[in-house]
Formats: structure tokens, C-alpha cells, sequence
């Protein structure tokens, strides 16, 4: 199972084993780079940790386990956690502030304890085999087990082609699940339960804050938050995009560092006004950083969706994992650490669907005639058109978000799926809405930011930046998901988040003065996501002659396969109608579905030095 993902760890592989317990760790040395072995044990050898990711206030914790009484032997952050859970047993991960996948076993009491982080920045999977509880920073690692059967969740694979991500719990296997963002699960007697620690924040705006309050206080939370993460005994970067989150952190990193960051970019060639690689040397250059940057073309193949596909576990319909990915590579021939500006726009109101969320609120204030009128006539209109319908129609938060995220539209959801599985498709992605939601009030901006906090940024986003960087064994930080951040920016009010239609206010007023007012002033630009259907436009011949043209679909046991190949052939011959991501979708389910299921059992042949297990 370690050896299925040498990737997350090079430099050193690390297994306890004893009766009913095998624990396994692939280590990316960052911190005490000779010292850092895992898995760690107590003083006793009673109690066991591993982890995948960083604690960034290890140093605190372990002065105060010194003053208890505890004995170390290195400085490695992972060392605090048997100590740790000897002093607060399963309530560890709440004095925890960091980004990490946790495993702890105790010999005395014969009790577990599994923990993910509060935002989901680090990965576990797991599932129970028989009387056997198996869990993994990837699902191939899981399958390396030769253990685990891979039958396909139809209900998951649904949801996938709904969102272009699989939402969590769910994975594309039956039985396997991911835990859900700061959740842990607490094993013994026989039994294995899902305990939440945090959750996250609801939006409860406090009103006594001003616009001027909120503006001069994030960048001071903010600048700790990256303080902590230069947390390093290794190189350690900048991820530059050119737009106003990752230079607003590569501003704050400059400004703590005594040497010139090093600062990485990645644009399309082709992309033109959507390619940010100027911006991001305007940035370098007022920062005077050690900048490097890497043009990819549409038709470029130095990187395989084969793959692309194995690094990132699941189907993923995000073209930006291309990129991250490229980005990676580039990075890791200088850096072992970088930092990103990613979660600015979940927390803060940075997409286009938060001004229609506003957009929303201001029309119910419309007389319900003229609404039915204006619904009625956009509802009759192209496809840009109809999803402004649905979503000014919404009845409801889940409504709305399904309106503005979804890949299928109705007409094409009734005809992609075989049998009951648009039905299972369309419940399962409610659920997953849903469940999120909780009971937070209707209230359309706070609504969805609520929701795209917990749902598209974890499954989507963090999932790419996890598997992209770690396939080149680069560890990538994110200072805006620092939970203390999280909450405080949950108190803000919405209104300073969306300003005059002006997204991310609070935000870019913060900034000013610390990067360049164009990179402030400019408008949002996607990374990679707007070039999907000029990057299918360029693949006709190459990725989808060979997955969706040229051969029986994989996918036809799930979806049409003659729907398949007609809104393939409507793209490729410029019919226009068809949504180029919900193509991203079909093409990586395939991709997945032919190459990493293959690839993933063949791992889980007895190559590898194996382990037996006593119970």
C-alpha cells in the first residue's frame, strides 16, 4: 500500500506492525529532515502516530508536553501527536492547527483514532473488509491492498457527471468513502464510528464590524497564517498565478523573507487575453522574486491523461488539474514547499455565480409577474440563458446551486443515462447540496459561499492541488484555509464580500497598497477552466479520437453510448449546444474507467514486500 504511492513520500517509507494493527507511512521530508522517521511512538512504545501534512503549531504543543513530562527525539511535527493523544485522547485533532491525515493507535486500550483536517486539504479514504478497517491518503493505495473489490457507485459516477467532481462521502467505488472534512473516525470494541471536531463555520456576520474594520484585519490574520506556513528545513516557493489571491500571498511572503521568493507561473499559449503570465511577471517584478514560468499548448501531450488520471484517483473534470500538474513539475526542480492563494474565493465572493447569487436576492424583490415573465423568456433562450433562468427560479439553496454548477442540463440529463440513472444522478447531487446546507437561513450570497466552501472546494480544487503537486512530491500549502482564517472571515458581512456588484471587496481593498493596483483592479480569470472547449477543439484528433470515438465506450455500461457519441460529434463538428465540461466529464470518466481501474488492480499484485495481519 506504501509502495502504491511513493509519490506522496520518497525519502523515507516507515511500517509498524502488531497484533490486529499494520501502520504505513511514505515521508516528504520538509521538517528535521535526518530525524523525522515515521511511524512515531511514545515513550512507553504504547501508543503509535503516522501522518501525511503538516502541523503548524507543533512547536507550542511540544513546549507544553515538555512541561508535562514528555521526552522527544527529534523535531519532526509528527512526533507531538503519540505524546499529544496520551494527554487528550481522541479530542487531539481540536489542538491541532494545520492541514493533515492522521492515524493513531493505542496498544493499551486497543483504539484507533483516523483524522482528516477541517478543510479537507489532505486526503483519507477508507472502508471496512469484513471485521477489517482499511484507510489510505489514495484510493490506489487502498486497492494496492488486494483487498478491496472495485465495483463502480452508479449513484457516485452520477454525481460526478453533475458536479465534475465526486462529492464526499462518495467515491467512484461502492463501499469505499472519503472522510469528510474534519471528521476522524474512533475504532474499538468491534465497532467504528464517525465523530465530527469542527465544523464548518456558519455564516453569522458579525454587524458591528465596518467595511474599513474587516479590510485592515485580514491582512494581519492573513500575514500569520503565512508566517506559519514558511514552516521549513527545505527550498520553499510561491505558486504566481498573476491574479489577486496568490499575489497578495506572495506579497506577505516577501515581505517575511530576508531572500527573494521564488515565484512559479503557468499559462496556454493560445489562451490570449485569458493567459495571466504578464501579470504574474508585473507582480514578480515588484516583488523582485526569483521568478520561473512555463507555456503549455493546447495540442501539447508532455502531459498523459493516462496519467493525469492515476495521480488524481478519481475522474476529475477540472481542466486546471492539467495545469497545476505542469506547474508542479516545474516548481519541484526548485522548491519542495510552495505556497498558494487557494480558498480566497470560496471565503470571500470571488466568482461569477456570487454576483448572480447577489443578483438573486435583488430579484425577489421584482414584482412575481414581471419575474415569471423574465424566467419565462430566458428559460426559451441559449444555454447561458436557460441556467440564469433556473437559477432566478430557484426555490431554494439547493435549487440555486444545482442552477448555477450544474454540467447537465435537463433535456440532456433525461437522455444520457441508462435506465434509472438520471433520477439516481440528480438525488445524489441534491443530497450532497443538502447535507451541506444544513438548516443556514435562504439568504442567497451567504447561502452559496456556505456551500462552495464545503463542497467544489474540497472535491474539486484541494482534491487537483492535492494529487497534481504530490505526484511530483512537492508539497503545496494554502494560508487562506487556515481554519482561525475561515472563521473569521465567516463573520463578515456579506455585503463588504460583493460590494456594488465588485467581487471580492473586502479583499481587494485589503491588498491595495501590497500588489500592484492592476492585479487589484483586474477582473477574475479561471485558471484554465475558460480554454476547455478550445483545449477539446485542439484534442479532436488526439484524446477524443482515441477514448470516445475510436473504440466501444467503457462508460456505455453507465450512460448511452450512442448520446455519448452524438454530443461528441456535435462539438466536434462546431453544432455549438454542448456544455465542453460536461465533455471534460464523459472523457475523464472514461479515461478512468480504462486505464487507472487496470493500472490500480495490477498494483495490488505481490510485488512489494507484504505484511501479514494478526486479529
Amino acid at each position: 500500500m506504501t509502495d502504491a504511492m511513493v509519490h506522496r513520500g520518497p525519502n523515507d517509507r516507515g511500517v509498524y506492525v502488531a497484533p490486529g494493527v499494520a501502520l504505513g507511512a511514505r515521508r516528504l521530508s520538509i521538517v528535521d529532515l535526518e530525524g523525522g522517521h515515521q511511524p512515531f511512538a511514545s515513550e512507553e512504545g504504547d501508543v503509535w502516530a503516522v501522518q501525511n501534512g503538516e502541523i503548524y503549531n507543533h512547536e507550542a504543543l511540544r513546549r507544553g508536553l515538555m512541561r508535562d513530562g514528555h521526552r522527544f527525539r527529534s523535531r519532526c511535527d509528527t512526533e507531538i501527536l503519540p505524546h499529544l493523544y496520551e494527554e487528550h485522547g481522541t479530542d487531539l485533532a481540536k489542538r491541532l492547527r494545520g492541514m493533515f491525515g492522521i492515524a493513531v493507535w493505542d496498544e493499551r486500550r486497543r483504539r484507533g483514532l483516523v483524522v482528516r483536517d477541517r478543510l479537507g486539504i489532505k486526503p483519507l479514504y477508507y472502508t471496512r473488509v469484513g471485521n477489517l478497517l482499511l484507510f489510505a491518503s489514495e484510493l490506489k493505495a487502498l486497492l494496492a491492498s488486494g483487498l478491496v473489490e472495485a465495483r463502480l457507485d452508479r449513484s457516485a459516477i452520477g454525481a460526478f457527471l453533475v458536479f465534475g467532481f465526486t462529492p464526499a462521502p462518495l467515491t467512484p467505488l461502492e463501499g469505499v468513502r472519503k472522510l469528510m472534512p474534519g471528521e476522524q473516525l474512533i475504532v474499538g470494541d468491534g465497532e467504528v464510528e464517525v465523530d465530527r471536531y469542527w465544523r464548518y463555520p456558519e455564516p453569522v456576520a458579525d454587524e458591528s464590524m465596518t467595511f474599513e474594520e474587516a479590510a485592515g484585519t485580514l491582512p494581519e490574520r492573513l500575514d500569520e497564517s503565512v508566517r506559519m506556513r514558511l514552516m521549513s528545513d527545505v527550498p520553499l516557493g510561491s505558486m504566481l498565478s498573476g491574479g489577486l489571491d496568490s499575489s497578495l500571498i506572495t506579497a506577505l511572503m516577501a515581505r517575511a523573507s530576508s531572500e527573494p521568493v521564488k515565484t512559479f507561473s503557468v499559462g496556454f499559449r493560445e489562451s490570449g487575453n485569458d493567459n495571466e503570465l504578464s501579470d504574474a511577471r508585473l507582480v514578480a517584478r515588484e516583488l523582485a522574486t526569483d521568478h520561473q514560468e512555463l507555456q503549455l499548448s493546447f495540442s501539447d501531450t508532455s502531459i498523459d491523461l493516462d496519467d493525469l488520471v492515476w495521480f488524481l484517483d478519481e475522474p476529475l473534470a477540472d481542466l486546471s488539474s492539467l495545469g497545476f500538474l505542469a506547474l508542479s513539475r516545474l516548481a519541484v526542480q526548485h522548491v519542495t514547499v510552495a505556497l498558494s492563494g487557494q480558498g480566497a474565493d470560496e471565503l470571500l465572493g470571488g466568482y461569477a455565480k456570487h454576483r448572480a447569487a447577489v443578483a438573486c436576492a435583488h430579484w425577489r424583490r421584482v414584482p412575481s409577474s414581471l419575474r415569471r415573465l423574465g424566467e419565462s423568456a430566458a428559460g426559451r433562450g441559449p444555454a447561458r440563458a436557460r441556467r440564469v433562468s433556473r437559477t432566478l427560479a430557484a426555490p431554494d439553496p439547493v435549487d440555486r446551486l444545482l442552477g448555477m454548477s450544474s454540467r447537465l442540463e435537463p433535456s440532456v440529463l433525461s437522455t444520457l443515462f441508462h435506465g434509472d440513472g438520471a433520477l439516481d444522478a440528480e438525488a445524489t447531487a441534491r443530497l450532497a447540496v443538502a447535507e451541506r446546507l444544513g438548516d443556514v437561513a435562504d439568504d442567497p450570497l451567504p447561502a452559496t459561499l456556505f456551500i462552495d466552501g464545503q463542497l467544489a472546494l474540497v472535491d474539486d480544487m484541494l482534491h487537483y492541488f492535492d494529487r497534481a503537486s504530490m505526484a511530483q512530491s512537492l508539497e503545496v500549502r494554502v494560508p487562506f484555509l487556515d481554519h482561525e482564517f475561515v472563521e473569521f472571515c465567516a463573520k463578515i458581512p456579506a455585503r463588504y464580500k460583493i460590494r456594488h456588484l465588485k467581487t471580492k471587496a473586502v479583499l481587494k481593498h485589503a491588498a491595495s497598497g501590497l500588489v500592484p493596483d492592476r492585479i487589484v483592479d483586474k477582473r477574475k480569470i479561471g485558471f484554465f477552466n475558460s480554454s476547455v472547449g478550445a483545449w477539446f477543439t485542439a484534442q479532436t484528433g488526439g484524446a477524443l479520437q482515441e477514448y470516445l470515438l475510436g473504440r466501444p465506450l467503457a462508460c456505455g455500461e453507465i450512460l448511452d453510448e450512442t448520446e455519448v457519441r452524438r454530443l461528441v460529434g456535435r462539438h466536434v463538428d462546431g453544432g455549438g449546444g454542448v456544455n465542453p465540461h460536461l465533455l471534460l466529464s464523459i472523457l475523464m470518466l472514461e479515461v478512468w474507467l480504462t486505464t487507472f481501474l487496470p493500472r490500480a488492480r495490477a498494483v495490488s499484485a505481490p510485488e512489494a514486500e507484504s505484511v501479514s495481519l494478526a486479529g
